[in-house]
């Protein structure tokens, strides 16, 4: 118990920022069993930063798999099937038919944003009710 005393003790909610998750997954991970956790008083819990570094691992890729490191502004090799470039090359097409369509039926002009459109209809109806 005295060296329990000795080590850095930290909320759940200490846990959670220094891990950047969420308490209820540092909580999830005491439930599982997967976190030691120990009571402080009748309410409180606090995890040992020692089993905390003990939770962090380096993650290892699968065997016959290849880390990809790029460097910034540098974009990933493409890694889609030919159907599946195809299937975007067809969606691309679609969507400029229907922006042309859009163009020649509405013009040039600017479309009004639809956060305008909903405040119009919630202020008319708004005046509707008694």
């Amino acid at each position: 118990m005295s060296q329990l005393l000795n080590e850095q003790l930290l909320s759940v909610n200490e846990a959670a920022a220094l891990l950047r998750v969420h308490a209820s997954t540092i909580r999830r991970w005491i439930d599982r069993g997967d976190l030691p956790a120990y009571r402080i008083g009748q309410r409180r819990v606090a995890v040992r930063r020692s089993d905390l570094d003990r939770l962090m691992a380096p993650v290892r890729p699968a065997q016959g798999l290849r880390v990809l490191e790029l460097r910034p502004g540098e974009r990933p090799p493409e890694r889609l099937t030919p159907e599946e470039k195809e299937r975007g090359l067809e969606a691309l097409a679609r969507l400029r038919r229907l922006h042309e369509r859009m163009r020649a039926e509405l013009g040039d002009r600017p479309m009004t944003p639809s956060w305008e459109i909903l405040a119009e209809l919630r202020d008319e109806r708004s005046r509707q009710l008694p």
